[in-house]
């Protein structure tokens, strides 16, 4: 690896050690090997240099182990009991507002194993995947691993990061409310589309068999919840599932994190309450800046490194972003593909939207 903002990495073995947790090493491999500048990279050298004390930071936190289990056992334990006791609407409107909410924390419990931040082993860690994934009824979370890692290594390079709406996709849906409605309530479908069209890297051989792992384990269970609970049982999974990625107020949490408000930058974080039943997963910053934390000392990462995070744009409402990304014309899923279009070919950023005094009236420090 070369010198540059990542080069510092190489220079601390032990940090370099305590690094291989996530995808840090590799973000900054990739930065080396296409002389390019990863977006966290500088910051991630400059707080290193700041605070000697982070990679105290950098470890596994197995109680997410039992917090995804809990889940797991909660949600399935609703979707069956809740659709024999309750009137058709009572029980769709819990599996909206709660199950969604549940669904949403095991797909933060999922992003945190999926960084190895879970146990110390990769079985562990995969086996969690496994586990938190059961009550989305869809078998996601291994193809999520495999292609949320390239997120983080391709970080916006809009061909390659398989977070960027491919351009068809951002074509299609543009600017319009009605659109981008349906565009969010279908993001579960979206995002299987938009991998099953990425071919810059696919899973290779061993990785396929987890994926086929992931299928056969939420196939049964699903098969099983049907057996106890009947259709309804299943279809209260589905609705929270769905919603948990799509149009609920957490479903903005896709929009917070890296499409571009006034001023473009790469990432963004939200400081908002939600976090609390979101297993922090609003610090998003603060974990591209250092993916080997995890979620748990994120709040702790930014107040130890608070002078390079109290500048930045943040949000600290969903409901307010959510309504803004629908109605507001200049939110687009082309202008995030356009700016970091931009960014890829070392251009400026041509900001999607008016001066800051007209900016969306969502963010706060």
């Amino acid at each position: 690896m070369g010198g540059g903002a990542d080069g510092g990495l190489r220079r601390r073995p032990s940090v370099e050690r305590l690094l291989s947790l996530s995808t840090e090493l590799a973000e900054s491999r990739e930065a080396s090997r296409t002389k390019s500048v990863h977006p966290h990279g500088a910051r991630r050298a400059a707080i290193l240099a700041a605070h000697p004390d982070i990679p105290t930071l950098f470890r596994t936190y197995p109680l997410s182990a039992a917090y995804t289990v809990a889940l797991v056992a909660a949600q399935l334990g609703l979707a069956v009991a809740l659709p024999a006791a309750l009137p058709t609407w009572a029980w769709l409107a819990v599996s909206y507002v709660v199950g969604a909410n549940i669904d949403h924390a095991l797909w933060v419990l999922i992003h945190d194993a999926t960084h190895n931040l879970v146990f110390t082993s990769a079985l562990g860690n995969r086996v969690v995947l496994l586990v938190a994934n059961l009550p989305h009824v869809f078998p996601s979370a291994m193809m999520f691993r495999y292609y949320h890692i390239l997120h983080h290594v391709e970080l916006n390079k809009a061909e390659r990061d398989p977070d960027v709406p491919t351009e068809w996709e951002a074509r299609l849906v543009g600017n319009s409310p009605a659109r981008k409605t349906i565009w969010l309530a279908l993001f579960f479908i979206v995002q299987a589309v938009r991998t099953a069209c990425y071919t810059y890297r696919v899973p290779r051989r061993a990785e396929l068999g987890w994926i086929a792992a992931n299928w056969i384990t939420s196939g049964a269970v699903a098969a099983a919840v049907v057996a106890v609970g009947g259709w309804k049982a299943l279809a209260y999974l589905l609705l929270a599932s769905a919603s948990s990625v799509g149009l609920h107020p957490l479903g903005a949490r896709w929009i917070q994190e890296h499409y571009p408000t006034q001023p473009f930058q790469a990432t963004y974080s939200y400081y908002g309450v939600a976090n609390r039943v979101a297993f922090n997963i609003g610090y998003h910053v603060e974990h591209h800046d250092f993916p080997s934390v995890p979620w748990v000392d994120l709040p702790r990462l930014k107040v130890l490194a608070a002078e390079h995070y109290d500048g930045l744009f943040s949000y600290g409402s969903y409901s307010e972003l959510l309504w803004d990304f629908i109605f507001e014309r200049r939110w687009s899923l082309t202008a995030r593909l356009e700016a970091e279009r931009s960014v890829a070919q070392g251009g400026g950023v041509q900001e999607p939207f008016p001066a800051p005094v007209a900016a969306p009236a969502v963010g706060g420090r």
